[in-house]
């Protein structure tokens, strides 16, 4: 079975060291190549419009287009952008090898070491680089497209499915209101459950669209203040506090980096939670941190009414509803959701409780840059050293 050739092109203003290319090429056996070369860098630029490439050589300096400038129009060509291209140099020079590789440069070889076996080698890296590149390229695109239609199927999904539900729940309103003094107990009863359970399946589709929604596109990460997230939280949740008597107490929260809305949105799962399963005595709930090696730990913890230790591994699962001697009513996604949201953050969640004592929830954010740049000690000069 006959392998298909290597389309090669060579761009160097030396005809020399492009005859000594076109030589080590002529020396492999491992595979054959269909060289195409020129002395000009806008001729090159041509040659890339016109025919299908698999790599491209290039001189560091040319006298029209050098390679740089030619590595960054390539970059611009959709699609071109993953061609490998190697520079070709007279001589080593670091910053000269840095700027190419910035620039896209797939590998930076001198022309004095290069020999046949190396030059291979360089090829195939190069090619075999730009098809991870191009299938990872492919497949980021996927997911993000993906994404969008999940994005949009949720919003449907949510939309009609909560539409039917409004219309039962206006209904059996209307039906309460104009049948009340006639409606047996019973009855009365079986309208109020009726009620609380369209209730329920519109608070369960929400909580699904947001389970759903997070993540994917709309992860962007930037430093965020915990502090200013949690004044929005409990700015949010007021009503809810005030009617429970709870105590919200917050202490000295870092600025991390994730993404704000996200974050909000843990926390108002996690003290939404503590409220819901508040005991007898008045709810206190404490929210800090500390730093553990290069990562923050978050705590939220209260005093209700606790977690059963065998379903602490449970207790992160999706419809998950633990049996903690309560009857209030949840959809069971909650702490799915923060689990969700800590992993997209790149962090772990866990809990920690005894039952009629308290629980606490405990996950790692990652800081800002420049916290772990304070965190790195400063080298040190030893003995002998120079200042």
């Amino acid at each position: 079975m006959s392998v298909t050739p290597l389309s090669i092109l060579i761009i160097d203003d030396c005809p020399e060291d492009r005859e000594m290319l076109i030589r080590y090429f002529d020396q492999m056996t491992q595979r054959t190549f269909r060289i195409i070369q020129t002395d000009s860098g806008e001729e090159g630029w041509k040659i890339c419009q016109k025919e299908k490439l698999d790599c491209i050589f290039i001189d560091y300096q040319l006298p029209d287009l050098d390679g740089l400038e030619f590595i960054e129009l390539l970059g611009k060509e959709e699609e071109q952008r993953f061609l490998p291209v190697l520079m070709l140099t007279g001589q080593g020079n670091e910053s000269v090898a840095s700027e190419a590789m910035k620039c896209g440069a797939s590998d930076y070889l001198v022309k004095s070491k290069l020999t046949s076996e190396g030059l291979f080698r360089a090829v195939t890296r190069a090619i075999e680089k730009s098809h991870l590149l191009q299938t990872n390229f492919k497949q980021q695109c996927e997911i993000e497209r993906s994404y969008r239609e999940l994005e949009q199927f949720a919003y449907t999904a949510s939309h009609d499915l909560q539409a039917p539900i409004r219309r039962v729940t206006k209904f059996l309103e209307l039906i309460q209101m104009d049948l009340h003094e006639t409606l047996s107990e019973r009855s009365k009863d079986y309208l109020d459950r009726a009620l609380k359970g369209a209730a329920h399946m519109r608070r369960l589709i929400q909580d699904l669209l947001n389970y759903s929604l997070v993540g994917g596109a709309q992860k962007h990460f930037e430093p965020v203040n915990l502090e200013d997230v949690l004044k929005e939280v409990l700015a949010q949740l007021e009503i809810m506090i005030a009617s429970t008597d709870a105590k919200i107490d917050v202490k000295g929260l870092p600025m991390v980096l994730g993404n704000q809305t996200f974050l909000e949105q843990l926390f108002q799962n996690l003290i939404t939670n503590a409220i819901k399963f508040r005991g007898k005595d008045p709810l206190r709930v404490e929210v800090s941190a500390r730093q553990h090696g290069l990562k923050w730990v978050v705590t939220v913890k209260d005093n209700g009414i606790g977690i059963p230790s065998d379903s602490f591994d449970s207790v992160f699962g999706i419809f998950q509803r633990i049996d903690n001697g309560s009857h209030i009513e949840g959809t069971g996604i909650g702490l799915a959701l923060c689990k969700k949201i800590v992993e997209l953050h790149e962090g772990r969640i866990w809990v920690e409780s005894t039952v009629n004592e308290g629980t606490a929830f405990h996950f790692t954010l990652s800081p800002c840059v420049d916290q772990v740049i304070q965190k790195i000690p400063e080298p040190s000069v030893t003995a002998g050293q120079c200042s």
